[in-house]
């Protein structure tokens, strides 16, 4: 899918991104929280090596977070402007634009790497945090 917006009954429902586009943010940010766990080990060794990572791990997460800002608002304002949980607690009849906006919504939670993000984000927080408590103590 592109990025191209379609209207119908003048309501914007967006277009999914291309899997290759996914799988583009969802690295960029695999890379940076790496890096910027990499960090506590890195100044050990180097300072300079540490403030490279720091930098370009924030850069990374400042391109990484717009995206998955930008990502959130236009689900939410598919949900706002189709009225989507209203029109569900009322069990009102949905339009074939309303299913339409269901679609883009549940397509875009369905493909997207945030769970698998996060998870990764997880478990290298906590590596980084046992290998500079060994560092701290000593025994490394």
């Amino acid at each position: 899918m592109t990025q191209t917006v379609t209207s119908i009954n003048s309501i914007n429902i967006p277009e999914g991104y291309s899997l290759k586009r996914i799988q583009f943010y969802f690295w960029l940010g695999l890379v940076s929280a790496i890096f910027l766990r990499l960090i506590i080990i890195a100044d050990y060794y180097s300072g300079v090596i540490s403030k490279v990572l720091f930098y370009l791990g924030v850069i990374g997460y400042l391109v990484f977070f717009a995206h998955r800002y930008h990502i959130a608002t236009r689900r939410v304002s598919v949900l706002r402007n189709l009225e989507l949980l209203k029109k569900i607690e009322n069990r009102t009849p949905l339009t074939e634009n309303d299913y339409h906006g269901l679609q883009y919504i549940m397509w875009s939670l369905s493909v997207s790497k945030e769970r698998m993000n996060y998870l990764v984000i997880f478990a290298f927080s906590i590596i980084a945090i046992v290998l500079s408590l060994a560092l701290d103590l000593g025994i490394v």
